[in-house]
């Protein structure tokens, strides 16, 4: 299951007024403000006609012809707001609106490489220009320069780390990359923060499914369809989750019981490797030491909790879980784990 390639760009900001040479009219800054006051309604005629007015007055004001093609770009006419925004640069190269909307065009093109020198020019005024800043991470992503578009999106999270977008964005490329944990830590602090976006939802399911989390990807799938009930997409996954999940809650029970009924340490071992595979963390934990409760040497028990410990960062707990585990196993049985265990004793002494 392939999460959807095409990103959706951030929304246009009208553009507010900055000085240019010559300066503009007093007139041309108060129908600029007009203009952009109707722009932010849709009132596209009211804004025109105010931007037209301001240009009377001074035509040399490159804010009032970026505002002319965001007008031109809501009604779809894609060429001539191309024009006003060269237009704007024209009169002023620092025009970092006119930069940003020109890459915004480009990107919809698919004309990757001209939208990321336009999005680059727009920060290279204005560093803080979160939409540039945002869209080039998305040129960079549909150019497959993952690395590139990564460091643009934590750029943002380091400033605003309530952006939903770069969240789902940063787990779209560990999703297509197969780096399918990181990409889930992403998702879910995508739905966190906007769990209004049925968009989100599908693709934080779609991410655990490959991580056979289905009962977690079955409420994400349910969550998507409970906001769009139309959503084709989240129906069918929904189903698909749900026979999964069903499945596996049957195995896993059947496994369980085969195992708990045994008794043994071998036998505990491997169920809690199955609730590893699940993501069933507490009942993993558990079940190691249920483990060691019939056998304290039983080794690979030690490791499983110390892997847990290591990984919830209890420092403590997973050292003695370390300890122990070097104690009973062997490096002819274990030779990785017994290296793994060795090198994180020996950071821990610093």
């Amino acid at each position: 299951m392939r999460l959807p390639r095409v990103l959706i760009a951030l929304p246009l900001l009208a553009s507010v007024a900055c000085l240019s040479t010559p300066a503009p009219h007093e007139r041309a800054l108060l129908n600029n403000e007009l203009c952009v006051q109707q722009l932010n309604i849709d009132d596209l005629e009211r804004a025109e006609v105010y931007c037209d007015l301001g240009l009377e007055f001074s035509p040399h004001y490159s804010d009032l012809w970026v505002n002319k093609g965001l007008i031109r770009l809501k009604q779809g006419r894609n060429d001539d707001a191309k024009d006003f925004f060269i237009k704007a640069l024209r009169l002023n190269q620092e025009q970092a609106q006119a930069y940003q909307n020109l890459g915004f065009i480009y990107l919809q093109e698919g004309a990757y490489g001209k939208a990321h020198d336009n999005f680059q020019r727009a920060l290279k005024v204005n560093p803080d220009y979160l939409e540039a800043r945002y869209n080039l991470a998305l040129a960079y992503t549909k150019m497959e320069k993952f690395e590139q578009a990564r460091k643009e999106f934590r750029t943002i999270l380091a400033v605003n780390p309530n952006i939903a977008d770069a969240y789902h964005s940063l787990g779209s490329i560990s999703y297509t990359e197969g780096k399918f944990e990181q990409a889930a830590e992403d998702m879910a602090k995508a739905v966190q923060l906007s769990p209004e976006v049925p968009t989100f939802w599908h693709d934080y399911g779609a991410t655990l499914m490959e991580l056979s989390r289905f009962a977690e990807a079955k409420d994400a799938f349910a969550t998507c369809v409970s906001l769009d009930q139309k959503n084709p997409l989240c129906l069918n996954n929904l189903a698909l989750a749900q026979r999964k999940a069903a499945l596996t809650d049957s195995a896993l029970k059947e496994l369980k019981d085969t195992q708990t009924a045994e008794n043994t340490a071998p036998a505990l071992y491997t169920l809690a490797r199955q609730y590893n595979e699940q993501g069933l963390v507490s009942e993993e934990e558990r079940t190691y030491k249920k483990c060691l409760r019939l056998d304290g040497k039983y080794a690979p028990c030690h490791y499983g909790l110390y892997k847990i410990y290591s990984e919830a960062k209890k420092r403590d707990a997973a050292t003695i879980a370390c300890k122990n585990f070097i104690k009973y196993g062997t490096a002819e049985e274990f030779p990785t784990e017994i290296e793994t265990c060795e090198k994180y004793l020996a950071n821990d002494t610093f």
